[in-house]
């Protein structure tokens, strides 16, 4: 049964049982069997997936739009056990549970997977485990101190900024260091255009163009380390459940460097390697032989950090010669079978087609390789292996000793690494000690961290948190704490009377304007505010206000005068607009509102009969009138000279007089 999950930054939003007569299109339309909330990018009918001569098919259907699969665009594939592609911000996970997984195994082990498991009573489950991204901080020791989980975003930046995803504490690391950025499902990693520069597993970065990061790649930063790794997604809370003593190194006959050496690097997630590859392997042990033991525990608690470098050794001899056991009994390669088939393509075909005197001389660079990785020469081995596949890219499996060789110069970088590392922390530590001493003797009752951040500056960026470090700074904190709390208790108690300062003459401002209402109201701020008043800032505003009111009444008593003696003379227009001044500067007067409405309802009346009449003039075709007569006309403005502007009637003599063209 085939599943697809889809997720949104990391969470699912989807989780769909595929059916094989089914058709699921994937779009931001309502009706699509997948509704994507509507991104920039994301089509009405993005995509279709469907179930085509027994493989699951998906089919760009947008015109525009493209489809990552496998960190690749495209605009059609199949799917594949396992396999993801993304519409961002959207990724699908797609897995099947009819997937052979026995046919993906090497073919060494083919044969075996029935036999030799079926008697045991637990089976190894092979599959494919959705992934996550970690990076994992490590000391000085190479001990773990943090793992971070790359899961909000498509972007993660390290440095010494604390606002950065991945916070490196260390003042001589630039603020912004480097960038990984993930795009499908691929991550990548770039400098930032650091002062001091990134090596990964090594090698510089890039500042421009960004550089493809694998699970277990080593990031470097000075003496800070840092590890990139692909775990299963729910690897936090199964690594908090794992609390297993180390395992005892077994030979196997399958090589893995990772499995070999994950008990003493990280001895709380022995069972975690075998995720980062989407799966957990088990194989039998081909020799017969019992395990072999680590060195004896002699206080009870072996100490792994103290034996690192011997561990990491053995377990690369011991490497060595599994790998031995398990290839040509004689060191030799075998030559090419002559009877074999050679599939078009194939390394055996390649292999072939070179010249007798190319076919030795490829077999003799392959057991000069070989022989060159035993001595531990591994660079040399691996020029033998670059030489081999300039003529043949894949012959035997010099791609295994490859592999073994980069891992085994990678090992031993570590372990020189771990040994100037112990050698420098003496010295760091002897300088912090002696620039302590200098310091303390200035610590006076004047002095300012600045004063101490000066003197401590010669061994500030070796460890900034070291104890004695921290302890004088402390003290110098203590001293400019007390210092500095009066000032700021009188700073504090200034800006609160500047902010009262500030709310008045605001209100000021609003009362110069002529704007009465809002400057009351701007006044009654002040009133209300809890800040400090030396001033007298509020007895001044309620003045104010007072002021304010009594000009008010004396203007509204004025209007409502004005308003009467017009009423008096019968002119309503004028006493209504009077009332209406009024009230613009006292809206609550409920008093003025109901005179206005029995004022404009008498004009109204007024107004009516004088209309009706110049209707009724109209209709026997008197419409301009003549010296003994009114017309129509006349009727009508004389409703424009006495009624409101907005009154009803003055809107349709003013109707009337357009028409007849008076206006």
């Amino acid at each position: 049964m085939a599943r697809l999950v889809v997720r949104l930054k990391g969470k699912p939003v989807y989780d769909i049982t595929l059916a094989e007569d089914k058709v699921y299109v994937a779009g931001r339309k309502e009706d699509c069997d997948i509704v994507l909330d509507s991104e920039k990018g994301i089509s009405r009918e993005h995509v279709k997936i469907s179930f085509i001569n027994g493989q699951w098919h998906v089919e760009v259907m947008s015109r525009y739009g493209e489809v990552s699969y496998q960190g690749q665009q495209t605009q059609q594939f199949d799917l594949e056990h396992g396999g993801q592609f993304s519409i961002p911000p959207y990724e699908f996970d797609f897995s099947d549970a009819g997937f052979d997984s026995s046919a993906h195994l090497p073919a060494t082990l083919q044969g075996d997977s029935n036999e030799d498991f079926q008697g045991s009573e637990e089976k190894t489950v092979i599959g494919v485990a959705p992934t996550a991204a970690f990076i994992k901080m490590v000391d000085a020791e190479n001990q773990p101190i943090e793992l971070l989980r790359l899961d909000a975003g498509d972007s993660w930046v390290a440095g010494r900024e604390s606002t950065c995803h991945i916070h490196i504490r260390d003042q001589r690391v630039s603020r912004r260091q480097f960038e990984i950025r993930r795009v499908g499902s691929q991550y990548h990693i770039i400098d930032l255009g650091s002062v001091n520069g990134t090596l990964l597993n090594g090698n510089p970065l890039s500042t421009t163009d960004t550089t493809p990061l694998k699970s277990g790649d080593a990031i470097s930063v000075l003496s800070n380390y840092l590890y990139f790794e692909l775990h299963d997604a729910s690897f936090q809370s199964r690594l908090e459940m794992v609390n297993l003593p180390p395992t005892n190194l077994v030979r196997t006959d399958h090589y893995d460097v990772d499995q070999a050496i994950a008990p003493y690097q990280q001895p709380q997630a022995q069972e975690m390697i075998a995720y980062q590859q989407g799966g957990a392997i088990g194989y039998p042990n081909p020799m017969g032989a019992p395990p072999t033991p680590l060195p004896p525990v002699t206080d009870g608690k072996f100490d792994f950090q103290k034996h690192r470098p011997k561990i990491i050794a053995g377990a690369v001899a011991l490497l060595a010669v599994v790998y031995m056991f398990t290839s040509d009994e004689g060191g030799v390669p075998p030559a090419a079978n002559p009877g074999a088939v050679a599939g078009p393509g194939s390394p055996l075909e390649a292999f072939n087609k070179l010249k007798p005197e190319q076919q030795a001389l490829v077999r003799q660079r392959y057991k000069d390789a070989k022989n060159l990785y035993m001595q531990g020469k591994y660079q040399l081995a691996q020029d033998e292996i670059v030489k081999i596949q300039e003529l043949v890219p894949e012959y035997e499996d010099i791609r295994e000793i490859e592999r073994l060789s980069k891992e085994a110069v990678f090992i031993q970088e570590q372990a020189r690494r771990q040994e100037e590392i112990e050698k420098s922390k003496i010295e760091i530590e002897d300088k912090i000690q002696k620039q302590a001493v200098i310091c303390k003797k200035k610590i006076n009752p004047a002095i300012t961290m600045t004063d101490m951040d000066d003197c401590l500056s010669p061994v500030l960026q070796f460890n900034p948190d070291h104890p004695r470090i921290s302890e004088l700074k402390s003290q110098v904190e203590i001293i400019t704490m007390q210092r500095d709390a009066k000032a700021a208790e009188r700073s504090a108690y200034l800006s609160s009377v500047a902010r009262l300062r500030g709310i008045y003459e605001s209100a000021q401002k609003v009362h110069n304007k002529g704007k009465p209402l809002d400057a009351i109201s701007a006044y009654e701020k002040v009133l209300g505010s809890s800040l400090p008043d030396p001033n007298g800032l509020k007895k001044q505003s309620r003045r104010n206000i007072a002021s304010i009111r009594q000009k008010m009444n004396s203007k509204t008593a004025s209007y409502q005068a004005d308003a009467d003696k017009y009423y008096q003379a019968q002119n309503l227009k004028a006493a209504i607009l009077s009332l209406r001044k009024a009230r613009s500067i006292d809206p609550s007067n409920t008093e003025l509102q109901e005179k206005i409405e029995g004022y404009v309802s008498e004009l109204r009346k007024n107004m009516m009969v004088i209309y009706q009449e110049g209707i009724l003039e109209e209709s026997f075709g008197n419409v301009d009138g003549g010296e003994s007569k009114a017309g129509a006309k006349d009727k009508w403005k004389k409703i424009i000279e006495t009624d409101i502007p907005d009154g009803e009637y003055y809107k349709k003599a003013y109707l009337k007089l357009k028409k007849y063209g008076a206006l």
